[in-house]
């Protein structure tokens, strides 16, 4: 078993779950658990200032050729809410044979239903056990990390400019880099190792915002409801039927956007609907805005007896702009992916990571691939010789910024 497989092995069977709906930094509990876990395996292996923060940050630095620009290196610890992340207990799949992988509960990991699978025949496959997620979203990143730092260490001999390292918590709960000190992290530019299929660095990611809806009703007993009872949790639906079919994530691909309705509760008296908005453009973002302002309005005057409240947060923006001024992240990256004997292209991440934010708080990122795919599910799989390959760019990019930068 390779040394960055073991990590991995052992940081996926630590509970990471983060919870938006908590005030707590970090947002739950066990996250610390891995936090100090590493802290430990940081300054076990002779990382120099390895601090720990109040709310759950964690820094570490390799010093390297002075004169060169500081390269930061950055994971998150957290893992989604969206699958369960507890008792998760990684299955190897040892010469896989290319056909689809049955797990409990009716999961089926078909190759045809993901994009990179079928490069990993032959080889050996991990999943969980199909009752939770597997968590390669992000401990393989962090698991890349710091067998690279363990690697560096060792082999004096291996080119590389100064690596600041940083952990995160709550990156799944849009609250990764909000206690980040980007005057401690001490980089120039930045990598998330936050990515899926290998052979992609991805230079743009989504514009977001989310949407929280409040309805509040008028409840009185059904029986003597005619013409009196408002009832919140039907508005609520019909909000959601009012969106556009064609502009959900099962219905857009590449550089679409999308409106995603994600949870729905609540009574006759009140309902709350969760909702998130993507869009690559900001023009695009500003038109899904006043799309839904739209549907506020019209509910709120078909329903005057109604509350029908909007609230909109801003959670991350499209680093793009920011990496069109320096090229050399993107450029490095793909050099690192072509000596590691890739053939990589520049693409987009349909999603985002603690580098969109990052970039605009004056650590530009570009985000690097894991060799993951079907994250914040229980058919989540990553590969052996994935997270090899995802290591082996990486640090053939560190090279490529000690020799070119």
């Amino acid at each position: 078993m390779s040394g960055v497989l073991e990590r991995f092995l052992r940081y996926a069977g630590m509970d990471t779950t983060s919870d938006e709906s908590s005030p707590t930094s970090p947002t739950t509990a066990c996250q610390w658990d891995l936090l100090r876990l590493l802290e430990a395996e940081l300054a076990g292996m002779g990382m120099e200032k390895v601090y720990l923060g109040d709310h759950g940050v964690l820094y570490a630095r390799l010093p390297g050729e002075a004169g060169k620009p500081v390269l930061g290196l950055v994971a998150h610890v957290d893992t989604s809410a969206e699958a369960p992340g507890a008792g998760v207990r990684p299955i190897l799949h040892g010469k896989w044979d290319g056909s689809p992988i049955h797990l409990r509960d009716g999961v089926v990991i078909d190759p045809a239903n993901t994009a990179d699978m079928a490069r990993y025949e032959g080889g050996t496959i991990v999943t969980s056990d199909g009752t939770t997620l597997l968590g390669a979203d992000d401990k393989a990143g962090v698991a890349i990390i710091m067998e690279l730092c363990r690697i560096m260490i060792s082999d004096g001999s291996l080119p590389r400019p100064s690596i600041s390292v940083a952990f995160t918590p709550d990156e799944e709960a849009g609250r990764g880099v909000e206690h980040f000190e980007v005057g401690r992290f001490g980089a120039d530019f930045a990598y998330t190792v936050d990515g899926s299929a290998l052979g992609v660095i991805e230079s743009q990611t989504f514009n977001a915002v989310s949407a929280d809806w409040l309805i509040t009703g008028r409840q009185v007993h059904p029986g003597s409801a005619r013409g009196i009872m408002t009832n919140a949790l039907r508005i609520a639906c019909e909000i959601v039927s009012s969106l556009r079919p064609e502009e959900m994530p099962e219905n857009s691909e590449g550089l679409q956007g999308y409106d995603y309705p994600m949870a729905i509760s609540g009574t006759a008296s009140e309902a709350r609907l969760r909702m998130i908005l993507r869009d690559f453009r900001p023009e695009g973002m500003a038109s899904r805005r006043r799309r839904l302002e739209a549907l506020r309005e019209f509910f709120a005057s078909s329903y005057p007896s109604a509350g029908v409240g909007l609230e909109f947060r801003e959670q991350y923006s499209n680093p793009a702009e920011i990496l069109n001024r320096d090229r050399r992240l993107v450029e490095y990256a793909l050099e690192g992916a072509r000596r590691a004997g890739l053939e990589p292209t520049e693409g987009s991440i349909r999603g985002g990571t603690d580098g969109s934010r990052l970039s605009f708080m004056g650590v530009p990122c570009v985000n690097l691939p894991t060799g993951g795919e079907m994250f914040h599910s229980k058919g989540e799989w990553i590969a052996e010789e994935g997270l090899e390959l995802a290591l082996r760019c990486l640090i053939e990019t560190v090279g490529v910024w000690k020799t070119r930068a």
